[in-house]
């Protein structure tokens, strides 16, 4: 109850108003509008409230305290008649010390327990796909970030799968009438799997034919030739808005691995923004009378000349990495090889026949006319017109049936990427291939690079085991020009 006054008085926060009822914890005269109804009484305020709320639990513990004190002094003093009180007191300590005791170990427990089981880490993100598509063509993108693997579902059933690079995968093919809809499934190491929604197939390609050709971007610059043999290309689509060409992958002028007979390993290095790799590099391969393939570009060799006349003077094989490290198509935005606008045939020749010149006048020496797109961005209109400047074009080896490659991966500095090898699986993921594949090691083109970003636990360290374990296979190492027997 709030106090009551005797004569009116003026309200502490209104001094128009009159105020007949007093604060139950201050005292202050409060009017009808400033009184808080709470505990039994009336406030002026929330602090006024909390003030006595406290005071209260306050005296409630001493009086809790005092009682319990009253009842240990009545035990102390039973206890006296029988053991004249030191017994009593001695167990009173031991007592204290027991429980002192037990409660350390149990946060100990608390602790080692917390240690041993860390609090998981979040979920993966929830997958994404969206449709596109022109004329006949059509394209499910999305994103799976924490995946590894995607595949796509045509009503249901499995169709395809392809890598989900950098947390994107993407699928280009021809569908039509029979398929309803379009969902795609993704897993990854010790992660649920998880699908997509169903996406329906566009009406206006409700009443074309199912084409099963599937035109992955990321087998754009690695689809071994055999391809070519076994499967007639796909017919060419139409211009992509006008803003580039799209072109198919045909991978007759590109070389992604030497005949299966030969017994040579052909391990390539692209040099574009770094060289801090590659003194250890030309070590490895002067020490074992090696010889490779380095693909340099024009900025590589104006950076570093030094390196570059190394390279020459000991004998390896230079091929054409363009002049600038240039994106020649759309891969990056939408994971699709398309041409990218202002990427002409003109600027193909142009890049490549500069960065021929920049390296000839450093050394006096030609480069040999094999050359590889930077970022591996390339199809067969981009091959044709380097093809016309005298450059056959030269991937890694990949194997379609696996989705397993020999890019080594060296380049990835992040370790939260999902691309991220260390330098041990970069080894053993080379090393496997051999017996993970059907077609094995023989003839096969590795890439690694002559530096980069990494600063923990680069691969370059290991390039000498990773060649002691291929010769112990069994296998040779050596250029592109001498895997092929073209060498001189």
């Amino acid at each position: 109850m709030a106090v009551m006054m005797s004569d009116a008085s003026v309200c502490a926060n209104h001094p128009d108003t009159v105020a007949r009822r007093k604060c139950y914890q201050c005292l202050s005269p409060i009017c009808p509008e400033c009184q808080r109804r709470a505990l039994g009484h009336i406030f002026c305020s929330g602090k006024c409230q909390i003030l006595y709320w406290t005071s209260e639990k306050v005296t409630a513990f001493k009086q809790l305290a005092l009682r319990i004190s009253l009842r240990y002094r009545r035990l102390e003093k039973s206890a006296q008649k029988f053991t004249g009180g030191g017994l009593f007191r001695l167990l009173s300590i031991s007592l204290l010390f027991f429980l002192l005791y037990q409660t350390g170990v149990i946060v100990k427990t608390l602790r080692d327990v917390s240690l041993s089981h860390p609090v998981a880490p979040p979920g993966p993100s929830l997958p994404t796909a969206d449709i596109a598509h022109e004329g006949e063509w059509i394209t499910v993108a999305g994103s799976a970030p924490d995946f590894a693997v995607a595949v796509l579902l045509a009503d249901g059933k499995e169709w395809d799968h392809c890598t989900v690079s950098e947390g994107r995968y993407s699928f280009t093919f021809k569908a039509g009438g029979d398929v309803r809809s379009f969902q795609v499934q993704v897993y990854g190491d010790r992660l649920p799997t998880m699908y997509t929604r169903a996406i329906p197939v566009p009406e206006s390609l409700a009443k074309t034919t199912i084409k099963p050709e599937i035109v992955k971007p990321e087998q754009a610059a690695s689809a071994p030739p055999e391809a070519a043999v076994t499967a007639s290309p796909p017919p060419k689509p139409p211009a992509a808005n006008g803003r580039g060409t799209r072109v198919n992958l045909r991978p007759e002028d590109d070389l992604s691995r030497g005949l299966p007979e030969t017994d040579t390993v052909a391990i390539t290095f692209d040099g574009g923004s770094y060289s801090n790799a590659a003194g250890r590099i030309l070590d490895v391969l002067s020490e074992r009378g090696l010889k490779a393939t380095f693909f340099l570009t024009g900025e590589f060799i104006e950076r570093y000349p030094k390196v570059t006349r190394r390279i020459a003077e000991e004998g390896h094989e230079v091929g054409n990495h363009m002049y600038s490290h240039l994106h020649l198509t759309t891969f990056g935005k939408n994971f699709r090889q398309d041409t990218l606008p202002g990427i002409t045939e003109e600027l193909i020749r142009k890049e490549l026949l500069r960065n021929e010149k920049a390296f000839e006048e450093l050394t006096g020496k030609r480069m040999v006319r094999l050359w590889r797109a930077p970022y591996g961005e390339q199809n067969e209109e981009i091959r044709q017109w380097a093809l016309k400047a005298g450059y056959r074009h030269v991937s890694w080896t990949y194997d379609p049936k696996t989705r397993k490659s020999l890019d080594g991966l060296d380049w990835v500095s992040d370790r939260d990427s999902t691309l991220y090898l260390t330098s041990e699986q970069i080894v053993r993921k080379i090393i496997s291939f051999d017996s993970e594949t059907a077609m094995g090691l023989a003839g096969g083109i590795v890439l690694l690079h002559l530096g980069s970003e990494r600063d923990w636990d680069p691969f370059h360290p290991r390039l000498g085991e990773l060649i002691d374990r291929l010769q112990e296979k069994g296998y040779k190492i050596g250029s592109v020009s001498q895997m092929l027997g073209e060498e001189g």
